[in-house]
């Protein structure tokens, strides 16, 4: 009942009208401050739409409204419309109905990086470095991304007239895409970085991220993998089951993957692996940052403090807050924070947010301070930390670009339109390193872009190195696919060259770990047999 009146206040405020209370005889000073608080939002809203400039919609009150009241609870409560509760239910799903292609924000427009084989993309004719100008005859120009997004994607069957710019052609051409489904894998990139390591990245946590963690997994063992780093870097989260599934298969029988209570610790629960588990004993690497959040932490957690392997690259982010996904109509939807999730060793890993949204927010290259909370003990006794996020086992800073290249990616997007060209004119060779005759084209091309720069930045090393990679990045992305641009730079990348070089004191950490859960047994078998 509490719930429906709460829904029927809130439509109410949104329409302006007045709400009639039965009198006050016999209620708790809790809904007497109820009425006075709603009797307030009502007088507000009177004065709002009889006296401001431009009275706002009904529906832009009750969406402000609705935030204002969940931002005062956490930083992760938070209300849907209609295209984000839309676009919320196909990332879990997995799948969404577009045109198939990846598209990117570059600094003069919305550019397609990559096409989906087999979709609608390929089958009319676009191609990686095509330039969306118009998307339903309403120009692009100004856009972000998700913007973009947002108009590509619809309902299954529909139509969506796209009108692009491409680099040789004079004159714009026009497509018409009719929207298919169209995969939307958690499991970005599996490949073997060595002929024994396999590598997966896994972006986010969906319904069916478990199963295409299992098929990645099975694929690479096929192929000689001995051992696996699992890159969990820049991953917001998801579904908690999803990361749950993930755990079950890397973790051995009967452990503790993660625990839950809810307001005044009730509502306790807690998930494990079945006692019918088998442990797949191979060395393990779990890679973390400063984007990766919720579920990422939970499986990274459960990693740590189990021993199971070993942590490499900077704080997660800190998330230990549970949200349930609620309906409201047919088309909109709820997040509530319902309770909070502790690691196996029983920490809470929340970021805190007493402070305000400023403060929770804060960039990582303004954090005053590692966050460090209560200490916690793992499986075999190494110390962890509870409080803003999973600190790693081996601590890496991930590499930056100097303000030179940065400047080059971000203000004039010159690496991906050269990259452009120069597959058109010289081809590409699969993770070869630009030579000096591709530098020198570079360079000449920054010139004709009238990109200013001196001979004294374009000589100087660290400037020479970035440059390098960044072409063939950008090369190897057009020319094979965001895969191949990934795994070029993963050979430059410090945090995987890290979990490269700590994988035998992974083997270490899971030999011992399977040393005192044999002894463990073998204790509990004699306890037995005496009784």
């Amino acid at each position: 009942m509490a719930r429906w009146i709460g829904r029927n206040w809130m439509w109410a405020l949104a329409l302006g009208t007045v709400v009639v209370y039965a009198p006050l005889a016999g209620r708790s000073s809790e809904e007497k401050a109820r009425r006075r608080t709603t009797e307030t939002l009502s007088e507000v809203l009177g004065l709002v739409q009889k006296r401001t400039v431009e009275p706002p919609t009904p529906k832009q009150v009750s969406h402000a409204a609705i935030q204002g009241m969940l931002h005062t609870l956490d930083p992760h409560s938070n209300y849907m419309d209609e295209t984000e509760f839309r676009t919320m239910r196909e990332d879990q799903r997995g799948t969404f109905y577009g045109i198939g292609s990846i598209i990117q924000q570059q600094p003069d427009g919305i550019v397609v990086v990559s096409i989906v084989r087999g979709g609608p993309s390929e089958k009319a004719g676009l191609r990686p470095g095509d330039y969306i100008r118009e998307i339903d005859g309403k120009p692009t120009e100004g856009w972000t991304s998700t913007q973009a997004v947002h108009k590509l994607r619809g309902d299954k069957g529909t139509p969506v007239e796209v009108t692009i710019e491409r680099p040789g052609f004079a004159e714009p051409l026009r497509f018409s895409l009719t929207r298919a489904e169209i995969p939307s894998n958690s499991v970005y990139y599996a490949f073997m970085l060595t002929p024994t390591t396999g590598f997966i990245h896994v972006r986010d946590f969906g319904e069916g991220t478990a199963e295409e963690f299992e098929r990645a997994l099975e694929n690479l063992k096929k192929q000689g993998m001995k051992e696996l780093i699992l890159d969990l870097r820049y991953n917001p989260g998801g579904i908690m089951d999803a990361a749950i599934g993930i755990c079950r298969r890397l973790l051995g029988p009967g452990e503790l993957i993660v625990s839950q209570r809810g307001r005044d610790g009730r509502d306790a629960s807690e998930a494990r692996t079945p006692r019918s588990t088998t442990l797949d004993p191979f060395p393990l690497v779990v890679l973390l940052n400063r984007g990766s959040a919720s579920a990422s932490e939970i499986v990274a957690g459960a990693v740590q403090d189990n021993d199971r392997g070993l942590v490499v690259g900077t704080t997660s982010w800190g998330k230990g807050l549970v949200q349930s996904v609620m309906s409201i109509g047919r088309s909109r939807g709820l997040a509530l924070t319902t309770a909070r999730y502790y690691t196996p060793s029983g920490r809470s890993i929340q970021r805190d947010y007493q402070h305000g949204l400023d403060d929770y927010l804060l960039p990582e290259d303004e954090e005053k301070a590692e966050p460090q909370g209560p200490a916690f003990k793992t499986f075999l006794g190494r110390t962890v930390y509870g409080g803003g996020g999973i600190t790693p086992d081996h601590r890496v800073d991930q590499a930056r670009l100097t303000p030179f290249v940065a400047n080059l990616r971000g203000r004039y997007g010159v690496f991906f339109k050269f990259a452009v060209r120069e597959k058109e004119r010289y081809g590409v060779k699969a993770q070869e390193a630009p030579d000096e005759a591709v530098m020198a084209r570079f360079k000449a091309f920054l010139q004709e872009q009238k990109v200013p720069f001196t001979e004294a930045e374009w000589t100087e090393t660290r400037n020479q190195e970035d440059v390098r990679d960044q072409v063939a990045y950008e090369l190897q992305n057009i020319a094979f696919g965001v895969e191949a641009g990934f795994r070029y730079l993963a050979t430059k990348d410090a945090q995987i060259q890290k979990a490269l070089a700590v994988l035998p004191e992974a083997t270490e950490l899971l030999a011992r770990k399977q040393a005192a859960r044999s002894e463990n047994s073998a204790v509990g078998l004699r306890e037995a047999s005496l009784r």
